[in-house]
């Protein structure tokens, strides 16, 4: 591994009314960036650009003084060294872009050949620094091979014990402490370092990589700080002899995904937030009207499937859904076994299958929207049914290989699937072509792009464009090229919830577990709840992972809402999983139904919050669950809480981010509107607001209940409403 000074750009996208509040300034000993949030300046030394100061503008400094401006390269598996021979500072220039972005480039290069450049981007609000990375080869042979570039690389002050880490959980959502970084650790998630000393946390996150990169951040203790190191890696497929690297052979370049460092005032929460609002404003797609939305896919494996799909239509609309998709096994020759699993079986086909839809997609997209409803379809455009290349539909030559071997997969309930390479340049326009084919003949509003069948990207087929190692990395920039290609053609098409992005989403922007708005796909329907009602709970269970089961035979209200409230805090799909009809929601029990129509209609009360702030309150008791959302003048909130299997039915809630000096109207969802409550913001985040959970006449109703349903007493859940009052 080896760290090389690098040269850095300032690349800003902003709002032209906003363009002036970005001040970049250059002296003969530094350049200084402020926006008036956020203050970086830059010395000038012997060896290149090192940090002075990174800091909240009248906040503390984050940065040891003397860290390079540098980018941290990984060449081998060798521990963590810094190597800057072979390198030379080339200059540096500072540009006005048209959007009034301003661009500061520092240039570095390389005894044979190599340019590296890093970019650091300012932007006119808030306290975020983004990085990137480009490498460039200017010479005559192949750059020495690299299977990490990390952009954003600075040590951090303050000692590994004055440091506390925060990361996510699987199946939390928010930040969670992640043990000491008082030696070398490797996170995949967004990195939190909360200083409590100075009050201020830094948030270390990035791009995720589009489905195709993972996310790592390396933290290590140096001498006064903690050295971090953050961006995107391979994917190593199991017994590969050539891991995937960046093999930039002359007259290449490559470039790395973005990578940025919030700092916040408070804690983990505070630093996410921040790190939120920076990427509504500079990253995000403009999401669409009344997100997020709420989804329904279905699918099926029945020939002349229409009247079914169009029965579940009228059930979607009545329901609430916003969004009515068709799931996998659409395509010519897909499978017509009834409640059977192939959903690969005619992958590839981007025609309808005419035994299963007689009147073509087409009908039923119009049919949907005269519903009131997007219509959208299921794609796996990097897989296709074998059988598709055996006959010559699909060329062999698209195949991704690795030592030889097609890329593929077999499964005993699916037809064998061989997979595209994305790297390959055909490929990707015949992606592109297919594509905007059915979006343009269907009337397309949603794509689900779910890669379900991939094995690898790291194809090293030598006919493909890319070099034998560097499959991967031109997997990632094809994959890319189809999103920007298939966006700006249709600006308000929505979707790829399967593989989330931060530039090319409008559903799912960012880790779900960790930002606002993001998107679960859940299958819990059908076969998989009990039919015994007042209501049914799916047998998948309930709390924390799904994974404390639920198994008597009958279930309350309460523990119906404390299920689909789990699932309904940020935008959803539902779905049936296996493609039986038996699975569709329509079948589930009728207290199943009632319970899930009831909370989606609470859900349109509130979902316009889910993309704002997004706290996670403390409260007296352990074992409760809380997410606050607040908008951004804290005029409105909802506050979802959940009590996880705790011996404790009582607890104190203490809500975050309100207005300490206004009134608010509290409304819970537990009690018939006109039960209001009017509290002040100051006693709400002092004194806390008090909650017996779960409710009692929701969840034993008349009391015919039996010791079955003991268990159900210790969940429980409520959803409050808050709304400023005048």
């Amino acid at each position: 591994m080896m760290r090389f000074l690098a040269g850095c750009c300032l690349a800003v996208i902003l709002p032209w009314s906003l363009q002036a509040a970005v001040d970049v300034q250059q002296s003969p000993t530094e350049w200084s960036l402020t926006n008036g949030s956020i203050s970086i300046v830059i010395g000038r030394s012997a060896e290149g650009p090192v940090f002075k100061s990174v800091r909240r503008v009248g906040g503390a400094d984050w940065i040891v003084p003397g860290t390079p401006v540098a980018a941290e390269l990984y060449g081998s598996s060798a521990h963590l060294s810094d190597h800057r021979s072979g390198w030379t500072f080339a200059g540096e220039k500072i540009s006005q872009l048209p959007n009034g972005a301003k661009q500061l480039t520092f240039e570095f290069k390389s005894e044979v050949g190599g340019v590296l450049s890093l970019h650091l981007c300012v932007f006119p609000k808030g306290a975020t620094v983004q990085f990137s990375a480009e490498l460039e080869n200017r010479g005559q042979s192949t750059l020495p091979l690299l299977f990490r570039i990390d952009p954003l690389a600075l040590s951090l002050s303050g000692a590994a014990d004055e440091l506390q880490p925060y990361s996510s959980v699987n199946n939390k959502h928010g930040f969670y402490p992640a043990g000491q970084v008082e030696e070398r650790r490797e996170f995949r998630s967004w990195l939190v370092l909360e200083n409590h000393a100075k009050g201020e946390s830094a948030l270390i996150g990035g791009e995720p990589g589009v489905g195709v990169l993972d996310w790592r951040a390396s933290t290590e203790p140096v001498k006064d700080g903690t050295f971090v190191s953050v961006g995107n890696i391979f994917k190593v497929p199991k017994n590969v002899r050539t891991p995937p690297a960046y093999e930039v052979r002359p007259g290449e370049k490559v470039e790395t995904p973005i990578a940025f460092l919030s700092l916040a005032k408070g804690d983990a929460d505070d630093a996410g937030n921040e790190t939120f609002r920076y990427l509504r404003r500079y990253v995000f797609l403009s999401p669409p009207k009344n997100a997020p939305l709420a989804a329904y896919c279905i699918w099926l494996t029945e020939p002349d499937s229409e009247p079914t799909i169009l029965n579940e239509l009228k059930f979607a609309r009545h329901i609430g859904f916003d969004v009515f998709y068709h799931d996998a096994t659409w395509s010519a020759g897909a499978s017509t076994v009834p409640g059977m699993n192939n959903w690969t079986k005619g992958l590839g086909s981007y025609e309808e299958n005419k035994e299963k839809f007689p009147e073509g997609f087409r009908a039923i997209s119009d049919a949907v929207r005269a519903s009131g409803l997007k219509f959208g379809v299921w794609i796996d455009p990097v897989n296709v049914d074998a059988a598709r290349v055996d006959s010559g539909e699909i060329p062999r030559k698209w195949l991704a290989m690795i030592d030889g071997k097609e890329l593929s997969t077999v499964h005993p309930s699916l037809s064998p699937t061989k997979q595209l390479c994305l790297g390959d340049p055909e490929v990707v326009r015949w992606i592109e072509k297919q594509l905007s084919k059915i979006i343009d003949e269907w009337n397309l509003t949603w794509i689900k792009w779910d890669p379900s069948a991939t094995v690898s990207y790291a194809c090293d087929r030598a006919d493909h464009g890319h070099s034998s190692r560097g499959g991967e990395y031109a997997a990632y920039r094809g994959r890319v090229e189809i999103l920007r290609y298939l966006l700006q053609r249709y600006p308000n098409l929505i979707g790829f919830e399967c593989d989330p992005s931060l530039s090319f989403a409008r559903t799912n922007p960012g880790p779900k577990n960790i930002l606002p708005g993001g998107y679960d796909n859940e299958f819990i329907t059908g076969p998989m709840v009990s039919p015994y009602v007042w209501g049914s709970l799916a047998t998948a269970g309930v709390g924390d992972a799904r994974a404390a089961h639920l198994t008597e035979r009958w279930y309350s209200a309460s523990a119906l809402d404390y299920s689909i409230r789990k699932s309904l805090t940020h935008g959803i799909a539902f779905g049936n999983i296996n493609g039986m009809t038996a699975q569709l929601l329509s079948n589930a029990p009728p207290g199943y139904i009632e319970a899930f129509h009831r909370n989606l209609l609470n859900f349109k009360q509130y979902r316009h919050l889910l993309m704002d702030d997004v706290y996670h309150p403390k409260s007296v008791q352990d074992g409760w669950s809380t997410i606050q959302y607040v908008n951004d003048d804290a005029s409105e909130s909802v506050v979802f809480v959940f009590r996880d299997r705790s011996k404790a039915a009582e607890n104190t809630i203490y809500l975050r981010g309100i207005d300490t000096g206004a009134t608010y109207s509290v409304a819970s969802l537990n009690e018939q509107p006109g039960k209001e409550r009017a509290i002040t913001g100051s006693s709400l985040m002092k004194d806390g607001i008090s909650l017996k959970l779960p409710n009692e006449w929701l969840s034993k109703g008349d009391g015919l209940v039996g010791k079955e349903f003991d268990d159900q007493l210790e969940y429980g859940s409520d959803i409050l409403i808050l709304k400023r009052q005048r």
